[in-house]
């Protein structure tokens, strides 16, 4: 890769992080990136890029796992999270008092390494994965994931060796997914050797963890002291790293909730790059209590912060990291929901979210805009093929490669209760005031969804 400097807009790049263990991750990273060649000058490689802008919990992995199926299409392993944080785009490491950022900032030449040795596709046929790269992988996942944890390159492929052997006992040719009992025979012998990783918070069901740990406890409060990549934590998935010639000609594909407030440092970091945004909606009902699901949950732990919490419904007694541990994104404004009711926070954030894409789009009239609903991606039959047709045509990809979950329907990812239309009824109660609140309503209307909240999906 080309010694590119920083941007004349990165003034505080070499001041490197304030806390310790971020310190130790990017010193680990960089050690890590002389095998993990990236992409060659990545950021001006990049002709087109798609960003699907949601708040969270709004579909935004459903549909990116869609995606994946297009091989035409470039994506990044997982949420571009953890890179942000190590490179100071997000709070409280990007001296700004929230999330939002006008413009670049941080380190923005590891940004480019970190994001250029990630990029590319994934690899489904077990004879065509690259072990060494995987090994690679999962090294770099466990490293955002359990910073202070010394392992080496060395030690993780010894461990899938194993992994690998274990599989071969079984062979691959006996059913259900091999890469997967990979995974989490890595997960175990992780967890084995390392007590302070608690594979609960993985983004793997409960019972397959009860199945390969049964005396694990379940965890409580954030995974550690500093958290780099949110929970539920990526199993990392074998992996075919792009060239720059794919990166060159083909279309990136980034969905990582907290770039909704980052839209014009992205246009800024991909300076040769033509900007679309996917605006994927789900009808607040849906949304604010999904919300509020995730923060009673063991996951979605963001930073502690300096103003003691007193929400209305999160922070208890028995619950000590509640007291100043805050999840999810950091909205403009956060300081003044501290007191707040839980229903209020979440509401709050949804709002702010959809706010600032719509503000973006105001500013940015020339970018191309496609508006999906969530209740179309879950929807009957006829409501999948409608939008998959609208969203390849708007790709311009072949609808081929997403007729198959067309056809037989999509499952929810990272779902803490079992998906079904109309679940965040059971909610409504609690939930009524915001829903009615002029801010919620003013965003449904915006994007389409009826002011009769018993008609929301």
């Amino acid at each position: 890769m080309t010694n590119r400097q920083p941007d004349p807009a990165a003034t505080d790049a070499g001041s490197g992080p304030h806390d310790p263990v971020i310190a130790v991750a990017r010193q680990r990273l960089d050690a890590l990136s002389a095998v993990r060649a990236p992409v060659d000058d990545f950021r001006t490689a990049v002709r087109d890029l798609v960003v699907i802008a949601s708040p969270f919990r709004g579909g935004t992995t459903l549909l990116t796992e869609l995606l994946r199926g297009a091989p035409d299409l470039l994506h990044f392993q997982a949420e571009m999270q953890p890179v942000l944080r190590l490179a100071g785009w997000t709070y409280p490491d990007n001296g700004a008092d929230s999330e939002r950022i006008a413009g670049l900032t941080g380190d923005v030449a590891f940004l480019e390494r970190e994001l250029g040795s990630d990029i590319g596709n994934p690899v489904s046929d077990w004879n065509g994965i690259d072990w060494s790269r995987y090994a690679q992988d999962v090294l770099w996942r466990w490293i955002v994931q359990w910073p202070m944890l010394p392992l080496t390159l060395a030690e993780v492929e010894d461990m899938l060796e194993k992994a690998l052997g274990e599989q071969a006992a079984e062979g691959p040719e006996q059913g259900g997914d091999p890469t997967r009992a990979v995974s989490l025979a890595l997960l175990k012998m992780l967890a084995t050797r390392c007590r302070e990783v608690n594979p609960y918070y993985a983004d793997v069901s409960a019972a397959e963890i009860a199945e390969i740990l049964p005396d694990l406890p379940r965890p409580q409060g954030p995974h550690g002291d500093t958290v780099i990549e949110f929970a539920p934590l990526a199993v990392p998935k074998p992996w075919r790293r792009a060239t720059r010639q794919d990166v060159v000609s083909r279309t990136v594909i980034t969905k990582t909730p907290v770039n909704v407030y980052k839209m014009d440092a992205l246009r800024a970091f991909f300076p040769e790059a033509r900007i679309r945004v996917i605006h994927l909606t789900r009808n607040p009902g849906a949304a604010i209590s999904s919300y509020r699901e995730a923060w009673l949950s063991p996951w979605f732990f963001n930073a502690p912060v300096g103003l003691p919490l007193d929400i209305g419904g999160y922070t208890e007694p028995g619950r000590p990291w509640s007291r100043n541990w805050w999840k999810l994104d950091f909205p403009p404004g956060w300081q003044d929901l501290t007191r707040s009711s839980l229903e209020e926070v979440c509401a709050a954030q949804w709002c702010a979210s959809h706010t600032a894409i719509f503000e973006f789009l105001a500013r940015n009239k020339d970018i191309d805009v496609l508006r999906l609903t969530y209740e179309d991606l879950i929807g009957t039959a006829s409501e999948r093929t409608r939008a998959i047709d609208e969203l390849a045509d708007w790709l311009g990809t072949d609808r081929s490669h997403f007729l198959e979950p067309a056809v037989r329907g999509m499952t929810p990812m990272n779902s803490i209760t079992l998906p079904k239309r109309a679940k965040w009824y059971r909610n409504h109660d609690v939930l009524r005031p915001v829903l009615a609140g002029e801010d919620v309503m003013s965003l449904a209307a915006e994007m389409g969804y009826s002011p009769d909240v018993t008609t929301w999906p």
